[in-house]
């Protein structure tokens, strides 16, 4: 969602800032590290960065690890092979009970799984 407003030239803090500011945007690591690594302009990474300080970071700690360990295991045993980071974001979503707002078709196939394929 970040990308593609961005690429769009759209400011995504402007865009959310209530939001942001009412703890309503949960983000976490894999997220910030996605979003971070394709920005060109240090100036917008820089800004990018300090928007992703003001939101709600789900921890990327052991619990999440088994977690999505097991989500991970899980799905494959059905024959649907996800990339980590996309585990490591739903599993972040599973256990705050949040959607995930993503065009990527990869989350709906997490059961239980909430997604929006634009922010509401």
């Amino acid at each position: 969602m970040y990308i593609s407003l961005l690429r769009a030239g759209e400011d995504p803090g402007a865009r959310f800032r209530d939001r942001i500011e009412t703890g309503s945007i949960l983000t976490c690591g894999i997220i910030r590290i996605e979003v971070l690594r394709g920005i060109v302009n240090r100036r917008i990474r820089e800004w990018m960065e300090r928007l992703f300080d003001e939101m709600v970071a789900c921890p990327l700690d052991d619990t999440l690890a088994r977690g999505a360990a097991d989500l991970a295991w899980r799905l494959d045993r059905r024959g649907i092979i996800l990339p980590v980071p996309d585990i490591l974001i739903a599993s972040c979503a599973l256990r705050a009970r949040a959607a995930v707002v993503a065009a990527d078709p990869h989350f709906r196939l997490v059961p239980d799984l909430s997604v929006l394929g634009e922010m509401p």
